[in-house]
């Protein structure tokens, strides 16, 4: 037997102790303290090199990337709070010590090549890398290492553009990652946004974790605000005040604000922050001591929990908890080391001249990348004030004179239901006449029992005291998709024209979109085609709708509305406007919240579409003018010989003989032509 050579021999046991690495179980490390061990500062992007010391906000994030049980961590921030290198430390810590496939987007394969450069390949290099994930790497011959994907012992790592729907496909991971988040178009080829997109690779991970961070850009149009807004949590860090010992976070304030930054106007080195509870001042010397490191907690608005110096989630008694499943972070530069405030507030200064010269582009930087805010701009939109003011004397609950068909939205959330009726005129005249919550859990069929009664009630009529029901129902999916269509499916052919329905905010999307067939799957049962989900254009409902609101005289198209309304109904109504903004590229109109309660306009986006969906929209004069005499006839044919008609939008009316059985105008019939067609034949007249 030929004697084997000694480095033949140490190959063979390297190659083994390799081998057999990937069997040891390393103990446990949050990502902040692993980083501590084994991260470097390298590459073009950073000003320093060597070891990382984290700030102390940037402990608790790194931690909330390392928790398994914060599934969807959401950033808003500013620039210079190191979110790059936090984000690439967490790539660093998959691949060495949690070992996990990932995948990060960035907006466009430019984007991704520059980060790769920039942050990915300095990690890797053979000597001035970080050696952790140098000893994870696999080598040799038939290895693939790309631009795009870079394999590991055990992980892979997927580098991608997010411009095109095939780059969140064909991929497994368990952590997906979209940095600069608020760059990404807003809908990745019309297939959908790409947070949903990437969150989609994650099916099926034990422990499945998005990250998602960027500044943010425009209100309304900003992926990672609306991530924040929909987060279980939002948390924003807290110091103690050094006079009266109350925590708060550093805050901005504004020239209304007893609190915030204050100065004297033209002297930025004056700048100190005012405390919101004693109105003392500090300076940033004394917010970031030289002689001893800056403590801080991440205290949540929205449940109370908080995230402190010992690293502890606790609970607003103290006690210890879990965090939320999904956590939205805001983080600005007054907390970074990186950035003066004197800088700050020079720069906030040197923004107001443009923006007095109406050019908003310096301002819109400084609250975008400075604040990590949105920027609001002002667009078209009906002040709420002066439509409540228009309101008129009619009860709600009755339908009034002119009111000839009714429709109903229906706007699911995760513990209620909001349903709004309206009443529907000629030319699309229209009254509302109810607005109803119903509080409950979509997931229990028994608590959807008072949604179908309420759907089955009857609305007294004004002009003669019949009674009306509901012609067509179009109830929102988006957010309880199968509850919804399992009720749908159940309840189609008993409610009047019923119809589950998805908005879409694209352009040129009718009111009364295309549907498409939909599995139900509910309680762990499959119905193929179980449904059909119609598409609303929820832009061009919001569009005429903003028409219609500027109508001043009764007639076509205006809306009316009843003194018996709450302010909040109309802020709900009026709580998007329509702006001119680059979106994806070029300028569009887009319609964006001003207020997060918008139920209302989305319920009477969902009303216009059972209208339209009735064919209300294609009736002629005369039609209406059949529809009037059979519903709201004279009032000298009411006498004892006779009482109204029922009346069907898509039918014919009772004979005569049937009048005296039927006081009352019928609920409209569900039509069950071929095809669903969009428009219904014209009313039969015996």
């Amino acid at each position: 037997m030929k004697p084997v050579s000694r480095e033949t021999l140490d190959a063979a046991i390297g190659a083994v102790r390799i081998g057999l690495s990937g069997l040891r179980a390393e103990a446990f490390q949050r990502l902040s303290d692993w980083a501590a061990e084994h991260f470097k500062l390298a590459g073009e992007s950073s000003h320093q090199k060597g070891g990382w010391v984290a700030w102390s906000f940037q402990v608790g994030i790194l931690d909330f990337m390392s928790d398994d049980r914060i599934e969807e961590l959401d950033v808003m921030k500013s620039k210079r709070v190191g979110y790059t290198k936090m984000i690439t430390a967490f790539v660093a810590y998959n691949i060495a010590h949690r070992r996990r496939k990932q995948a990060l987007w960035q907006p466009t394969d430019d984007d991704r090549d520059s980060y790769v450069k920039s942050e990915i390949d300095p990690i890797l290099d053979p000597v001035d890398g970080v050696p952790a994930v140098r000893a994870a790497r696999k080598q040799g011959r038939g290895v693939e290492d790309t631009i795009k994907l870079k394999k590991f012992r055990e992980s892979v790592l997927h580098l991608l553009g997010g411009k095109a729907k095939r780059a969140y496909r064909r991929i497994t991971v368990a952590i997906a990652i979209l940095d600069e988040w608020s760059a990404f178009d807003q809908l990745i080829e019309k297939s959908g946004d790409p947070g949903g997109l990437a969150k989609g690779r994650l099916e099926g991970a034990p422990y499945p974790k998005f990250v998602g961070g960027s500044t943010p850009g425009v209100k309304g149009l900003c992926h990672v605000e609306r991530a924040v807004d929909n987060a279980e949590g939002y948390v924003r860090f807290h110091i103690d005040c050094p006079h009266c010992g109350v925590e708060h976070p550093l805050m901005w304030g504004g020239k209304d604000k007893l609190y915030g930054f204050k100065w004297e106007r033209g002297q930025p080195e004056s700048v100190r922050h005012v405390c919101p509870h004693c109105h003392q001042s500090i300076r940033q010397n004394d917010y970031l001591p030289s002689d001893q490191p800056l403590s801080g907690s991440w205290v949540c608005g929205k449940t109370g929990k908080r995230y402190g110096p010992d690293r502890i989630w606790r609970d607003s008694a103290g006690m210890p908890t879990r965090p939320p499943k999904s956590l939205g972070v805001h983080i600005w530069a007054a907390n970074s080391p990186q950035r003066t405030w004197e800088s700050i507030v020079k720069e906030f200064e040197e923004a107001l001249g443009p923006l007095a010269s109406g050019d908003t582009g310096p301002m819109q930087l400084f609250v975008n990348e400075t604040l990590g805010e949105t920027w609001e701009i002002s667009g078209e939109r009906t002040d709420e004030h002066a439509l409540q003011a228009r309101a008129e004397p009619y009860a709600l609950r009755t339908v009034p004179v002119g009111g000839l068909v009714l429709t109903a939205g229906v706007d699911v959330q995760r513990d209620r239901w909001e349903i709004d009726v309206w009443a529907w005129g000629r030319g699309l005249e229209s009254w509302i006449v109810d607005h109803h919550v119903i509080h409950g859990n979509p997931a229990s069929e028994d608590d959807w029992l008072p949604v179908t009664e309420y759907l089955n009630r009857r609305y007294t009529q004004a002009w003669h005291g019949a009674s009306m029901g509901l012609s067509a129902i179009s109830i929102d999916s988006s957010d309880q998709t199968q509850a919804v269509y399992n009720w749908v499916r159940k309840n189609q052919h008993h409610l009047p024209k019923l119809r589950a329905v998805k908005g879409r905010g694209e352009e040129n999307i009718h009111v009364l979109g295309p549907s498409s067939p939909q599995e139900v799957r509910f309680n762990g049962k499959k119905i193929p085609n179980g449904i059909k989900l119609w598409n609303v254009g929820v832009d061009t409902a919001k569009d005429l709708l903003l028409g219609q609101l500027a109508i001043e005289k009764a007639g076509p198209g205006f809306v009316h509305f009843s003194q018996e309304l709450p302010r909040e109904w109309y802020e709900q109504l009026t709580a998007e406007q329509r702006i001119l903004a680059k979106v994806n590229g070029k300028e569009a109109y887009r319609w964006v919240k001003r207020r997060p309660r918008n139920e209302v306009l989305d319920n009477r986006n969902y009303a216009l579409h059972a209208a339209f969906g009735l064919g209300l929209h294609n009736h002629s004069d005369k039609r209406w003018g059949e529809l009037e005499a059979a519903v709201q006839p004279p009032q000298d044919l009411f006498s004892t010989a006779s009482a109204p008609a029922s009346v069907s939008a898509t039918g014919p009316l009772l004979d005569a003989k049937s009048l005296h059985s039927a006081p009352f105008v019928a609920p409209l019939p569900t039509a069950t032509t071929a095809a669903d067609a969009d428009i219904f034949s014209p009313i039969a007249l015996n």
